[in-house]
């Protein structure tokens, strides 16, 4: 991969984690403040956080391993 694409995979995947988060901490928020109630609310509460947490270190993971390649990624040559 060149430089250039790694930075424009980073960004791509900073982008998509930068969407994808606040979808679920809004679901996540609804569910603390009791819109849904019952026994399949609860585990449907718990697959939930599962996959919140899932996501999270997810994202967290593919930004720091494109940061990292970006890192031992030489300079593009110019032209």
């Amino acid at each position: 991969m060149t430089r250039e694409q790694v930075e424009t995979a980073l960004r791509r995947v900073e982008q998509l984690t930068d969407q994808a988060r606040p979808a679920l901490d809004r679901a996540a928020g609804l569910m603390a403040q009791g819109v849904w109630t019952g026994p399949a609310a609860q585990r449907f509460a718990g697959e939930l956080a599962a996959q919140r947490q899932a996501l999270s270190g997810g994202c967290a993971a593919a930004v720091e391993e494109l940061r990292a390649l970006l890192a031992r990624t030489p300079p593009d040559s110019p032209g």
